[in-house]
């Protein structure tokens, strides 16, 4: 719990020790981009303390983890394979800034998660 707000923190491995509402942006910022060729995609928006995924049927969800953001826009797209996703190599990180830098970092670990997440439920729907 945090000492300032009184709000439960939850740990997340991709945002790493700090949370902010600039992670959080950049977080949903990715995520729009790497399945916005999707047909009816899951829209998300970041929040102080974490996301909101709208389906293309208006039922919105709140969650507090990277992980569990994947799962909600997986669950959206049911068949999604990791090759409809965004290259986390698409993302250019030649001259970049420090600070854009760490964005790019962000953004690469949240891309890659959400690969690793599509393979496996491309897995178990396959089984």
């Amino acid at each position: 719990m945090c000492g300032a707000c009184g709000r439960s923190v939850v740990r997340d491995p991709v945002l790493g020790p700090i949370r902010t509402l600039r992670k959080h942006l950049i977080v949903a910022q990715t995520i729009n981009g790497a399945c916005h060729s999707w047909p009816g995609a899951p829209k998300v928006a970041a929040t102080s303390s974490g996301w909101l995924v709208s389906g293309p049927k208006g039922v919105t969800e709140a969650v507090s983890t990277v992980e569990a953001l994947w799962w909600a826009v997986l669950r959206g797209k049911p068949g999604a394979r990791w090759q409809d996703l965004r290259r986390a190599a698409d993302l250019e990180t030649g001259d970049l800034e420090p600070g854009e830098l760490d964005t790019a970092e962000l953004a690469l670990r949240v891309l890659k998660l959400g690969h690793e997440m599509a393979q496996d439920s491309a897995t178990e729907t396959d089984s």
